[in-house]
């Protein structure tokens, strides 16, 4: 049953893989600088570490949300290509109805033409 769900695994791509890396970086520098910061300033909390703590959890969630359009932007392209796909195969069905239609009243065109003969000869 989670064969039916299991998608391919894809490559990352080198965007992701320097998102990656950069954002690690960022976490650990962060913490080690505010660490030392919070360590230098004799364990108090104050206005500086409050706002230092808050840029770099922001900074962190920017990374997150970042990686997260990549993957919602890689996603849309491959919707949109499998919508191009479908309506081309839509546009080759209406084509063939179209086509299937035009011969029928041909069909009924010629038939009504036979009655009408048929008609006037009687």
């Amino acid at each position: 049953m989670l064969g039916e769900f299991h998608k391919p695994q894809r490559k990352a791509t080198l965007f992701e893989i320097m998102l990656l890396i950069l954002g690690l970086i960022v976490l650990i520098v962060g913490f080690f600088l505010i660490r030392n910061t919070f360590i230098s300033t004799g364990g108090g909390l104050n206005w500086f570490m409050i706002g230092a703590v808050f840029s770099w959890l922001t900074l962190l969630i920017l990374f997150v949300v970042s990686e997260l359009n990549a993957d919602v932007k890689e996603e849309l392209s491959l919707v949109m290509r499998e919508h191009v796909d479908e309506t081309k195969i839509l546009k080759e069905i209406n084509q063939a109805l179209l086509d299937e239609i035009k011969g029928l009243r041909e069909d009924i065109k010629g038939k009504n033409k036979k009655k009408n003969n048929n008609n006037k000869n009687k």
